[in-house]
């Protein structure tokens, strides 16, 4: 199985660390976090390796890196992954309109790695930890499926519009889960009962327009 480096960019938030935490599900012992501050790494060493120094610097065979950049030419096939490759995903929060940041940060300072994408819909930083999962799994990118800015109903009023792609599973999205209560409370929600996001995505599902 490949390893998976997220080159941390951004600062902790509460919803950067839920999609950190969803990755780390995913990749578990092969996920590694670079570029991380010293006072960051007892906090992300609970879902990964943790390396101080940036992916850019850090001396590994770049003939065996992938880098997921959206802006790549080529798409990323299962017979790009070897057993010790490194697939690199860039762990920048997305803007609704992509700035081609992995561009500016990661892909234009490392000569010589592969630059591969996922397709053409943005994919939040767990949900392309995931597609790179999947095709590392053998299976190829048209066989992935996902749902792009799908809409999340927060009771029978409102929702929110996620403005990324999200992947799913034998028909199911697989939302970073925690995100609908943190949704929640941001938005000054208060239930009488607690709803896991497992349960909302069940129950609106089939109302969301698809």
């Amino acid at each position: 199985m490949p390893y998976l480096v997220i080159e941390h960019l951004e600062e902790i938030s509460d919803w950067l660390w839920l999609e950190y935490r969803h990755a780390s599900e995913w990749w578990k012992e092969r996920l590694i976090f670079t570029n991380v501050r010293p006072d960051e790494r007892e906090k992300l060493a609970k879902l990964g390796s943790v390396i101080g120094e940036s992916v850019t610097k850090f001396p590994f065979d770049r003939s065996k890196i992938i880098v997921l950049d959206l802006q790549a030419e080529e798409e990323l096939k299962p017979e790009d992954i070897e057993e010790d490759t490194i697939i690199v995903v860039g762990g920048i929060l997305g803007d609704a309109v992509p700035r081609g940041r992995t561009k500016e940060f990661i892909t234009s300072k490392m000569e010589g790695v592969k630059v591969r994408h996922i397709g053409k819909p943005q994919f939040s930083i767990d949900g392309a930890s995931i597609v790179a999962r999947l095709i590392a799994d053998g299976k190829r990118l048209e066989e992935v499926e996902y749902e792009e800015n799908p809409t999340i109903k927060l009771d029978e009023f409102s929702e929110i519009t996620l403005h990324y792609a999200v992947p799913k599973l034998d028909g199911k999205l697989l939302l970073t889960p925690g995100l609908i209560e943190l949704q929640k409370r941001e938005l000054g929600y208060t239930d009488d009962e607690e709803t896991s996001d497992e349960e909302l995505i069940e129950f609106f599902e089939g109302k969301r327009e698809l």
